[in-house]
């Protein structure tokens, strides 16, 4: 994984582009921002994994992966950083996107090349060589062109591409919390919402009940559980407006 000093590298370039957004959060965000950009390293996060034994499947918690993640823990950090930002406290919504950030400029290396040759360290090395250059502009040569690539086994384009997803977070969170957000219609969409799942739930079970048929309990009940799990898009928007933390499932996140 890149280095802490290409990490808070590439963040302090990318602030550049927001700093006056910034001014209204503070500097204990920024703090939080510069914390939370390299604190994965330190402070993991878990992930449900599952070992197969020779009778039975045992599940543990392991360390999240870093430059092979998928989107869910940057989506997670990214919603609750907006989560801590409408409710005041400024220092944990940096370390969030701060972590949110992390993970997406790991996810800008790749370490493998035809799925076989492992070129981490190799990409890595490279990655500090052209942080020098980085400092004094070179990455702009890359930065304008078009590219879909989500990582590179290139130095200097890992780089650019860690920048430009750091870049796009800040924009993107700025550009939310910006937002006018009607927190009671929000609460009462959820409170609807969980009152319309629950009783599905409890009628589906009573009419299965009433009928008298096990096999058919026992799929209402499936049902149930699959429906309280159930996350409508109110929900994330729920928790981005303040009201509520989703954790991911399968996760174990440091927060």
């Amino acid at each position: 994984m890149p280095s802490w000093r290409v990490h808070r590298t590439i963040l302090s370039q990318a602030l550049r582009e927001v700093s006056g957004e910034l001014r209204a959060l503070g500097e204990k965000f920024e703090e939080g921002l510069y914390r939370g950009v390299v604190e994965p390293d330190e402070v993991p996060d878990g992930v449900v994994k599952a070992r197969m034994g020779r009778r039975r499947t045992y599940f543990y918690i392991g360390h999240a992966k870093h430059h092979t993640v998928d989107e869910t823990l940057i989506n997670y950090y990214y919603d609750l950083a907006l989560y801590y930002a409408r409710r005041g406290r400024v220092l944990l919504s940096g370390v969030a996107l701060g972590r949110a950030i992390h993970y997406a400029q790991d996810g800008s290396v790749k370490t493998r090349r035809f799925l076989i040759l492992d070129e981490h360290e190799r990409v890595e090395k490279e990655i500090e060589e052209a942080l020098k250059s980085f400092e004094e502009g070179a990455w702009k040569y890359r930065r304008g062109a078009e590219s879909s690539k989500k990582a590179s086994t290139q130095g200097l384009e890992a780089l650019c591409i860690a920048y430009e997803k750091t870049s796009r977070i800040l924009k993107s969170f700025l550009a939310e919390l910006a937002k006018p957000v009607d927190v009671e219609e929000l609460r009462k969409r959820v409170q609807m919402i969980r009152g319309v799942k629950a009783g599905i739930a409890i009628a589906s079970i009573l009419v299965t009940l009433a009928a008298g048929n096990f096999l058919a309990l026992a799929i209402a009940m499936l049902m149930s559980i699959v429906i309280a799990l159930y996350r409508p898009k109110t929900y994330y928007e729920a928790m981005r407006a303040g009201l509520m933390v989703l954790k991911p499932y399968g996760f174990e996140p440091a927060y």
